[in-house]
């Protein structure tokens, strides 16, 4: 799947296809929120960032466990 010779982004892309095919709406909210972890430069994500992502996956997985008819609150 991976390659060496490939950029991030090439294989990201190829995760992502693979995941995906797995299984479409969990891979839908990591990649969605992906864009959450961007430091913008050479840094890592702080704390806080990497707890807003988590904020925002287990939001879009406890959305999904909810009957379709449930309001959002």
């Amino acid at each position: 799947m991976f390659k060496l010779e490939s950029t991030f982004e090439d294989n990201l892309a190829l995760f992502q296809a693979e995941a995906e095919q797995i299984d479409a709406e969990c891979a839908k909210i990591l990649f969605d929120n992906l864009r959450l972890l961007d430091s913008g430069g050479d840094s890592a994500p702080s704390r806080a960032t990497i707890g807003e992502f988590h904020k925002a996956v287990l939001a879009a997985l406890n959305d999904l466990s909810k009957p379709s008819g449930e309001d959002k609150a």
